[in-house]
C-alpha cells in the first residue's frame, strides 16, 4: 500500500511519516508535500493508496486538492487532519469520499486506529478484485469499490453472458443494516434473494462493507414504477408498522453498469431521509430530491431545562426532556435530515458541557469524534437515539443520591477537581462564585454529606495513590502534585487516612 502525507506544519508532516515508518512498515510513504498545490502534483505522479491530509493549508486547501485529484480520475483511502471540528467540514469531507478524519492535536491511538481501519478497509477491497470475470458479483463489487474499471472486454462478457448491454437499465435495490450489519447481514441477503427470486427478476448482490449496507442490482425486469410499487410492499410487509427498525431501503435506476458506482454515492446521502420519513417509507430517488422541507427552529427552551435537570441532579427529568426533544422533530413536520443533525449536535454538546461544568461527568471518558461521527452517520431514528443514550450512561446522576445537589455545589466539586493541586481554599472557591465561606461550606456538608477540607483531602489522596501505582515519580514530586508542599506533612496525612506510608503503599500494590 503506497500514501502520501500532504501537511503544511514540518513538524507535523515529518512526525506523522516517522510515526507510519515505526507502526505501518508495510505502508510505504512514496511522497510528502507542505501545500495542496504541491499535494496534487505529488498525488498525479504517486497515483497513491492513502492520502494523508490537511484540510487548512496554504495556495489550495485539501478539500479542493482531493476534489481536483477525483477530477483527474484518482480514487484513494483519504484520511484529513484538522483543527477544525465543525459540521460543515465534516460533511464537505464525506461528500468528497473521505474515509476518515482526525482532530487535531494528533492523539497518537486514534491515529494507530484511524489507520487500522482505512488499511482494513484498503485489504478487504483487493481480496474483491477478480482474478478472472467469472461472477456479476465480483465484476459489480469491483466496479462499487473502484477497484475495476469497465473496459471493451468486460462490457463484451457482461453483454454475452448476463445479456447486459453498455446502457442496459439497471435498478440499485439498498439496504441499509448499520449496527446490525454483521449479526443481520447473511439473514437479509438471504430473505433479499427469495423474494427477488419470486418477483423473477434478475439480480446480483454485493456486500457493502464499509457502509453497513447491502446492494441488490437488479436487471431485465419489466418498469421501474412495478418494481419500486412492489419493492414498497415489501418493505411495509417487513416493519409491520414498527417505526423505530433498524434497517431502512433505498432505490435509484441508472443505465448501464458504469453508472452503478455513481448512483449509489448518489442515493446512499438520502437514506439520511429515513430518519423523518419511518422504516416503511422507501427512499427512492429521484423522487427523495423533490421533497420540501420545512424551516426547523431549534428548541432552546428544551436546552434551557435539560441543563436546570442535569444541574439539580434530576436524572430521570434529563431523560424526559430528552424523548420531548426526540419526538419534538417527529412530530408530523417535515424537517431536512442535514437540520435535525446540527440540532443533535448542538443540543448534545450544550449537554456535555453543562455536565462538565458541574462534574457529573469526565469529558475524558467521551469520545466527541466518534460520537460526532455517530450523529453525521445516522441514518434511522433508532441510530440517532442511541447517541445520546451513550451520553446519559456515562452521567453520574441520581435521583438516589443525598437529595438534589444544588448547581453551587456542583461547581464547587468541579473546581475542586481542576485545582486541587493549586491549594485552591474554600474561600477561594466562595469568592469565585460570589457566594460567603460559610454559606457555601454548609451548604457543601449538607448535601454531600462531608465537610470541604475531608472531601479535598480524599480527592488529593486518590490522586497520589493513581501516581503511586502508575507512575515512577518520587514522594516529594507526588506531594507537590496533590498539592501538598511539605512531602513529610503529605506523608503524615497519607499515613493516617490510608494506613500506611506512600512508600509502603507503592510497594503493596506493585
Amino acid at each position: 500500500m503506497k500514501a502520501v502525507v500532504i501537511e503544511d506544519e514540518i513538524l507535523i508532516r515529518e512526525g506523522l511519516c516517522k510515526l507510519m515508518e515505526k507502526m505501518f512498515p508495510e505502508i510505504v510513504i512514496t511522497g510528502t508535500a507542505g501545500n495542496g498545490q504541491e499535494g496534487l502534483l505529488c498525488i498525479e505522479r504517486e497515483h497513491p493508496d492513502l492520502i494523508i491530509t490537511d484540510i487548512k493549508m496554504p495556495i489550495m486547501d485539501g478539500l479542493e486538492m482531493i476534489a481536483k485529484a477525483q477530477e483527474s480520475g484518482i480514487f484513494p483511502k483519504i484520511i484529513v487532519l484538522t483543527a477544525y471540528s465543525e459540521f460543515s467540514y465534516a460533511q464537505q469531507a464525506v461528500k468528497l469520499g473521505v474515509n476518515d478524519y482526525i482532530i487535531k492535536p494528533v492523539v497518537i491511538q486514534e491515529f494507530v486506529q484511524t489507520i487500522r481501519k482505512v488499511q482494513n478497509l484498503y485489504e478487504q477491497e483487493q481480496k474483491r478484485t477478480p482474478d478472472t470475470m467469472g461472477s456479476l458479483e465480483n465484476v459489480i463489487s469491483g466496479v462499487l469499490y473502484g477497484t475495476s474499471s469497465l473496459d471493451k472486454e468486460v462490457e463484451s462478457f457482461l453483454d454475452k453472458k448476463y445479456g447486459i448491454a453498455k446502457d442496459t437499465p439497471l435498478i440499485e435495490l439498498l439496504v441499509y443494516l448499520g449496527d446490525s450489519y454483521e449479526a443481520e447481514r447473511e439473514r437479509k441477503r438471504n430473505e433479499l434473494c427469495q423474494i427477488l427470486r419470486q418477483k423473477e427478476v434478475k439480480y446480483c448482490l454485493a456486500d457493502m462493507e464499509y457502509d453497513k449496507a447491502i446492494l441488490a442490482l437488479v436487471y431485465d425486469y419489466s418498469s421501474r414504477q412495478d418494481i419500486e410499487r412492489w419493492y414498497q410492499n415489501q418493505i411495509l410487509f417487513q416493519s409491520r408498522g414498527q417505526r423505530k427498525q433498524k434497517v431502512s431501503y433505498g432505490m435509484l435506476e441508472v443505465s448501464g453498469v458504469c453508472e452503478v458506482r455513481d448512483g449509489y454515492q448518489k442515493l446512499l446521502p438520502y437514506m439520511d431521509w429515513n430518519i423523518i420519513l419511518g422504516a416503511d417509507v422507501l427512499i427512492s430517488y429521484p423522487h427523495i430530491a423533490d421533497i420540501q422541507s420545512e424551516v426547523c427552529i431549534y428548541p432552546v427552551e428544551l436546552e434551557t431545562q435539560i441543563k436546570a435537570a442535569i444541574c439539580m441532579g434530576e436524572y430521570e427529568k434529563v431523560r424526559e426532556i430528552y424523548r420531548k426533544f426526540h419526538s419534538y422533530f417527529l412530530n408530523g413536520h417535515v424537517y431536512s435530515p442535514k437540520e435535525i443533525k446540527e440540532s443533535y449536535v448542538r443540543f448534545e454538546w450544550s449537554v456535555l458541557n453543562i455536565a462538565k461544568e458541574v462534574g457529573c461527568i469526565d469529558h475524558k471518558d467521551i469520545d466527541q469524534k466518534r460520537l460526532l461521527d455517530s450523529v453525521m452517520n445516522a441514518k434511522t431514528e433508532n441510530e440517532l437515539e442511541r447517541t445520546f443514550e451513550e451520553i446519559l450512561c456515562r452521567m453520574n446522576v441520581s435521583d438516589h443520591e443525598t437529595g438534589a445537589v444544588s448547581l453551587a455545589v456542583k461547581k464547587a466539586q468541579s473546581m475542586i477537581h481542576e485545582f486541587y493541586a493549586d491549594g485552591i481554599t474554600l474561600n477561594e472557591i466562595a469568592d469565585r462564585l460570589n457566594l460567603t465561606q460559610e454559606y457555601l461550606g454548609t451548604q457543601f456538608h449538607k448535601e454531600l454529606g462531608e465537610n470541604f477540607s475531608t472531601y479535598i483531602r480524599s480527592y488529593r489522596l486518590a490522586k497520589a495513590k493513581e501516581m503511586l501505582i502508575g507512575t515512577q515519580l518520587k514522594q516529594y514530586e507526588i506531594s507537590e502534585k496533590v498539592g501538598y508542599a511539605d512531602a513529610k506533612y503529605f506523608a503524615r496525612v497519607f499515613k493516617e487516612c490510608v494506613g500506611m506510608s506512600p512508600a509502603e503503599y507503592r510497594k503493596s500494590n506493585r
